[in-house]
């Protein structure tokens, strides 16, 4: 990806680089005319026409420097932005892309982490990283061209004796940099997401009581990001004194040897003058040479750890010929046996199942039979082998998955709601709406009259992963966001369970009535709501145990029948 980059954006990294050389050049230039000025105003014979010459020549050399300065900075640093933006949105695209099984086993603060800190990292790299590279390269062998033309290779080499450890020096602290500034960044990383994850679950914290524990781990890591980031300063606050310190000791030898120089008029005072000026132009690039190293560094790193996300391929395969469909009038399964990708443990053994266009199918079984693991096959968030599940005939892996998913709308047990106007989350990803259809399908999943009662009705605004609403409203929002996209299947995976029975009843039997021509599946632990279900397929150990009508279930007397009766008796309790 770099090597494409730079291939297309060659010809302003060159630009860059000339134009800072012509920075650096025109900038050893500026001790070379204080230099004539100071020797133009000798006390025996001064000339104040060179020195108005190389005052004007002075600044004519800062109107050169500010416009080429911006130059190189446009070309080396705006190329090196450039690549960031272009860079974060191919991560982006190639995350979204992704199945769901590439986010079971990668955290999300670590993808943060690439679009983030790594970024930032190759970005110094392609950035700075070059501008000090050429500084730390051209700029130190130039230098030490016009300080010796200043006053001789003889004192240039004695003066120069300190300053090689500035070099060493920047290269070992930069170790220690490079350490304490990554533990800041995750001792922060582990502050920022432990004060969401509280403010997110602020209610469960306060109806616990236990805000006064969970202060103390905010400040046991706030604490930890303070001594992380005092010991950095630390680092620097010995670094830059000490490269100042061995800096003085090249002024002192320049006094030293230089100043006897003057007296003896071996050299000029201008030239003495000017001498200085370049040992304190040299401390940079050799402190350069030992960052550049350092930026390097960093960068490869973050670059191998973006570049293991962009070579991951996703499991669900887009067909080669794509099969198109219109509508999805059945999905069958036939005899499948599933284990998630890089797992070793079957999660389904054998499952059968058929499901009819406008039917109201149930799925219910034991915690962990396998019910969820099913429609997120269906809905090809999860990769399936060839020969087992179909969907109008037609194998699931020759149809794309951006079809399968615009057929069937998904409701998952988790709620995720966007800060944003509730409005906006019904009608989340729809282009074109009416005002109409979020009020028609937000009664539809009974959560109107609720909405109505909030001060800004629709237009409310949820707040961070709606965290101003109860849980029910949460569930019932997002089936509302599901309704209105007026697909063929509708999947509601365990997502009433906010929600009072009576309340899920009333949502179920109005579903049935105004959706008879679409496709229901429900995942549910309330069975009484599915009385009236077309068929019902009941799950234990990942596997389909039983199915058949709720009448059928009953006069069967097997696991649906005992989970059936002890709900009953729980009720009545």
């Amino acid at each position: 990806m770099i090597r494409e980059f730079l291939k297309r954006r060659i010809w302003f990294y060159f630009a860059g680089v000339i134009t800072l050389i012509v920075v650096d050049t025109l900038q050893l230039i500026v001790p070379k005319f204080i230099s004539r000025a100071v020797d133009s105003l000798n006390v025996e014979t001064p000339d104040i026409g060179v020195a108005k010459l190389m005052a004007i020549g002075i600044i004519g050399i800062a109107i050169g420097m500010f416009f080429t300065r911006f130059f190189w900075r446009f070309f080396i640093i705006g190329s090196a932005r450039k690549f960031t933006y272009e860079a974060r949105k191919i991560l982006y695209d190639k995350i979204l892309s992704l199945d769901m099984s590439f986010f079971d086993k990668n955290r999300s603060g670590d993808l943060m982490a690439n679009f983030t800190n790594d970024m930032n990292n190759i970005e110094r790299m392609l950035g700075p990283g070059i501008v000090m590279m050429v500084d730390a390269s051209f700029m130190s062998v130039i230098t030490l061209f016009f300080m010796a033309t200043s006053v001789g290779w003889k004192l240039t080499l004695i003066a120069l004796i300190p300053l090689p450890f500035i070099m060493l020096i920047s290269l070992v602290f930069g170790k220690f940099i490079y350490k304490r500034s990554k533990k800041v960044q995750d001792t922060f990383s582990d502050l920022s997401g432990f004060t969401e994850e509280s403010i997110d679950g602020i209610r469960i914290l306060k109806s616990f009581s236990i805000l006064p524990k969970f202060e103390n781990l905010f400040l046991d890591r706030a604490n930890r990001n303070f001594r992380a980031t005092l010991s950095l300063v630390k680092v620097w606050g010995i670094m830059w004194p000490l490269i100042h310190f061995i800096s003085s000791l090249s002024y002192f030898i320049t006094i030293a040897y230089g100043g006897p120089m003057v007296i003896n008029q071996k050299i000029t005072l201008g030239m003495f003058f000017a001498f200085n000026n370049y040992i304190g132009m040299i401390v940079w690039p050799l402190t350069a040479f030992g960052w550049v190293i350092n930026i390097i560094q960093n960068g490869r790193a973050s670059y191998t750890r973006i570049l293991e996300v962009l070579k991951t391929q996703s499991k669900v395969v887009e067909p080669d010929n794509p099969v198109e469909i219109d509508e999805i009038n059945d999905i069958t399964i036939k005899n499948l046996n599933y284990k998630y990708p890089d797992s070793n443990r079957y999660v389904l053994k054998g499952v059968n199942l058929e499901i009819k266009r406008g039917q109201l199918v149930g799925i219910v079984g034991t915690v962990g039979s396998g019910k969820s693991t099913i429609v997120k096959i269906i809905s090809k968030l999860y990769p399936v082998e060839r020969g087992y599940v179909y969907i109008n005939g037609y194998d699931i892996n020759d149809i794309p998955s951006k079809i399968v998913r615009t057929k069937i709308s998904y409701v998952p047990q988790e709620t995720f709601l966007f800060s944003t106007s509730i409005k906006n989350n019904i009608a989340f990803g729809l282009d074109d709406f009416e005002e109409w259809q979020i009020k028609e399908y937000a009664m539809l999943s009974a959560v109107h009259s609720d909405i109505e009662r909030f001060p800004k009705s629709y237009d409310t605004v949820v707040g961070e992963r709606g965290v101003t609403l109860s849980g029910g409203q949460k569930q019932r929002i997002t089936i509302a966001r599901a309704l209105i996209r007026n697909c063929d299947v509708f999947i509601f995976d365990d997502c009433l369970s906010a929600v009072d029975p009576e309340t899920e009843e009333k949502i179920i039997s109005s579903l049935r009535k105004s959706m008879e021509s679409k496709t229901m599946i429900i995942i549910t632990h309330r069975l009484k709501v599915l009385k009236d279900a077309d068929i019902i397929y009941v799950f234990d150990d990942g596997q389909v145990v039983e199915s058949g009508t709720h009448k059928q279930l009953m006069e069967i007397d097997g696991l649906y029948a005992d989970m059936y009766k002890k709900q009953l008796i729980e009720e009545s309790l």
